[in-house]
């Protein structure tokens, strides 16, 4: 079974009828819908690893496909054998985070109407308290068997 950074490699050379290329790639439209149909046949058809919840979630062949676009979008921009051998670094690190909670998302788009420094600032603080309160509900819901940590580790547990 393949990887699905393999899958899409390989549905790229096989598209462009191409081994290895020497700088970044460019789809076309159409070469691209036909990468997108190869690496969704092959999910569908138990080739490419997907995990189990992945499947539940893109359970027609409609949401698979839309799985799938995102997918080549990534590698296409991450793998190395794709991109030129570039690197690739994150735009907006961090900018999706806490973008399931309501609070979060009304505090971003309040963030984004402001252009004083110090209105900004003040959002901010606002948006960074919320992630704590986050965090720490998250950290609430752990559940740990504490027969299997190491005694030298309990002391922190008080």
């Amino acid at each position: 079974m393949l990887n699905q950074k393999t899958a899409v490699f390989n549905a790229v050379c096989s598209v462009l009828e191409q081994e290895s290329f020497d700088e970044a790639i460019e789809l076309s439209k159409e070469d691209r819908a036909t990468v997108i149909e190869m690496v969704t046949e092959g999910f569908a058809a138990h080739e490419v690893e997907l995990s189990d919840g992945a499947r539940a979630k893109y359970d027609t062949p409609a949401k698979l496909k839309t799985y799938t676009n995102g997918l080549v979008s990534n590698w296409v921009r991450k793998d190395k054998r794709l991109n030129g051998n570039v690197q690739h670094t994150i735009k907006n690190p961090g900018s999706r985070a806490g973008s399931g909670d309501k609070v979060v998302r009304e505090l971003k788009k309040l963030r984004s109407t402001f252009t004083e420094q110090n209105q900004i600032d003040a959002v901010d603080i606002e948006i960074e308290k919320r992630m704590a309160v986050i965090k720490a509900e998250k950290a609430k819901d752990v559940e740990i068997d504490f027969s299997l940590i190491p005694d030298d580790l309990k002391d922190l547990l008080g």
